[in-house]
This record gives structure tokens, C-alpha cells and sequence, in this order.
């Protein structure tokens, strides 16, 4: 009994941090939030981008530290680098292999140095990103720079969508080899390790869950294993209790 108890009050304690987060989410069906990826390379600069990412963020509007969560998802064969064969070239086996690895994602897992710690409208917040990056099958950890902009809902915001928002915008480096990607000696000098990658899109609490995104994931034994924004490695099959693991298409 003691430790039923005690299990139970810690799946409380867990779910009960997450209480007061807000849960804001971005579709990848608004072309308008978009990743790019640049390659400057001695011989060319190649200029990627992706038009439309799922994202969703979770963060305790008060304090922006506390136990943040969250997931960007972006679809590997969107990538467009305005040269068809190109494209065709990024996404074949040789290179991203698109069909065995369909997605680059970042999960958030914390932020740092904060230049404020509460979500106040109209205020750009500094900070730091911590998290792990996954593509082409590898994942790593990285601390990204970037900035969070809240607008509470108005007539001017609605204009965009409904909703109270959250801008994000995020910049960072990553080498393709760190991710087990090789430069096809046909295109070296055209090619950089070195790869920029930047993400902006503009996220609405409009369609969230309410306070609580695992609100029906309560602590009780068929669901005893919920965890909001994490995503088991042996899991097969998309866990209805993961808000941020976008659902595949």
C-alpha cells in the first residue's frame, strides 16, 4: 500500500508541474512558418528551405524555465534548394535518405539564460534552446540560440490567427558528418560539413488542450506511463498521451 501511495503521489507531483503551461502549437498546412538549412561551400552556396513545419511548445508562461517541452518536425522531402535534381540528389539514399529517415526534429527538453523568465505581450525574450537533434537517424544534444515574442490575442493578432502567440526564431550549426551524412565525392567543394540551420514560425494556444495538454492522461494505471513530450524509443506507434510528437501524415 505504502508504495502505491507513494507511486501515486509521484505521478501527481509530475503531472502537476506541467499544470499552469500553456501549450502553444504551429501546423505544418501554414507555408508561412518555415526551416532553412544554408551550405556555403567554396564552390557554391546552396539555400534550402521547407515551407510549413508541425511544432508545439509547452512552457509555464510565468516562468519559461520550468520544465519548458516541445517538439519541431520538419518533413525531409519538403526541402527545396530551387534545383530539382538537386533535390532529388538531398533526398536519395546517398545523401538525407528521406525514405528511411523522413524527419529532422528538435525536442526541447529545457532553456537557459532566459533575458526574461515570464511571457509578457509584445516583448522579445532571449534565450537559449536545450535540446537533442535528430536527423538521418542520429541524434545529439545541442543548446540552440534563439527568441520567444508573446502576443496576447487582439484584434491586430487575429488578423494572423486566432489565438494568444508565440514567435519563435532559432539558429544554429550543425556538421552533416556529426550525423553520419557523407559529402558524395562527386559535389565535394559544393557541399559544406558546416550546415546553418534556422527555424521561425508563429504558434497559437488557440487550438490547444486546455492547461494541461495531458489532462486525459490522468494517473491512474492504464495511463500510469504518460509523459507529455517524450517519446519512447520503443514505441511503435504514436502515444495518444505525447502532445508533442505531431501525428504522421
Amino acid at each position: 500500500m505504502k508504495t502505491k501511495l507513494k507511486t501515486a503521489i509521484l505521478l501527481t507531483l509530475l503531472i502537476g508541474a506541467n499544470l499552469f503551461a500553456q501549450t502553444f502549437t504551429a501546423d505544418s498546412k501554414d507555408s508561412r512558418n518555415q526551416a532553412q538549412f544554408i551550405s556555403d561551400a567554396p564552390f557554391e552556396k546552396i539555400n534550402g528551405l521547407v515551407s510549413g513545419l508541425d511544432a508545439i511548445v509547452m512552457l509555464n508562461p510565468n516562468d519559461i524555465t520550468q520544465k519548458p517541452l516541445g517538439k519541431v518536425k520538419v518533413v525531409i522531402s519538403n526541402i527545396k534548394t530551387g534545383i530539382e535534381l538537386r533535390d532529388e540528389h538531398l533526398r536519395s539514399e546517398m545523401w538525407l535518405n528521406a525514405a528511411k529517415y523522413p524527419y529532422a526534429e528538435f525536442q526541447l527538453t529545457g532553456i537557459k539564460n532566459p533575458s526574461s523568465r515570464s511571457l509578457n505581450d509584445g516583448q522579445k525574450i532571449k534565450c537559449i534552446f536545450v535540446g537533442k537533434f535528430s536527423v538521418h537517424g542520429v541524434t545529439r544534444d545541442i543548446e540552440v540560440p534563439g527568441t520567444l515574442t508573446y502576443f496576447k490575442e487582439s484584434e491586430k493578432t487575429k488578423a494572423k490567427m486566432p489565438g494568444n502567440l508565440l514567435v519563435t526564431d532559432a539558429e544554429f550549426n550543425i556538421k552533416l558528418s556529426d550525423y553520419g551524412i557523407k559529402i558524395p565525392d562527386m559535389v565535394v567543394g559544393k557541399v559544406n560539413d558546416e550546415v546553418k540551420v534556422a527555424a521561425n514560425f508563429v504558434a497559437s494556444d488557440k487550438n490547444a488542450s486546455g492547461s494541461n495538454p495531458c489532462g486525459t492522461c490522468g494517473p491512474n494505471k492504464t495511463n500510469a506511463q504518460c509523459n507529455p513530450c517524450g517519446v519512447k524509443k520503443n514505441m511503435k506507434k504514436d502515444n495518444p498521451c505525447n502532445p508533442c510528437a505531431p501525428k504522421k501524415k
